[in-house]
C-alpha cells in the first residue's frame, strides 16, 4: 500500500495541538449537550476502560504507562462531562 506522505493526527507528537494562529480561542463559549450525546460518551468511556483492563491483563511491565494515560484520559473526560453546566 502506498503512502501518501501525509502527516496523520495519530503522527503528531502527543499533547500538541495545532490551533489556528488567525482564530484566537474564546474563553466565553457555551456547549450543550444532549443526554443521547452524553450517553455516546459514556459508551465511549467504557470502552477505553475495557482496553486498560484487556492491557492490565496482559501484566506487561512495559505497558505502565499506557494503563496509567488511559485511566487518567478517562477520569479526565468523565470529569470534564461531569461539570459541564446545564443550560
Amino acid at each position: 500500500m502506498a503512502q501518501s506522505r501525509r502527516e496523520r493526527h495519530r503522527d503528531r507528537e502527543p499533547g500538541t495541538r495545532y490551533l489556528d494562529e488567525a482564530e484566537p480561542v474564546r474563553i466565553d463559549r457555551v456547549f450543550r449537550i444532549t443526554d443521547a450525546e452524553r450517553q455516546h460518551v459514556a459508551k465511549c468511556l467504557r470502552y477505553i476502560d475495557e482496553a486498560r483492563r484487556a492491557i492490565e491483563r496482559q501484566q506487561n511491565p512495559d505497558n505502565r504507562e499506557i494503563i496509567r494515560e488511559l485511566r487518567a484520559s478517562a477520569d479526565q473526560i468523565f470529569n470534564l462531562i461531569n461539570e459541564l453546566e446545564e443550560t
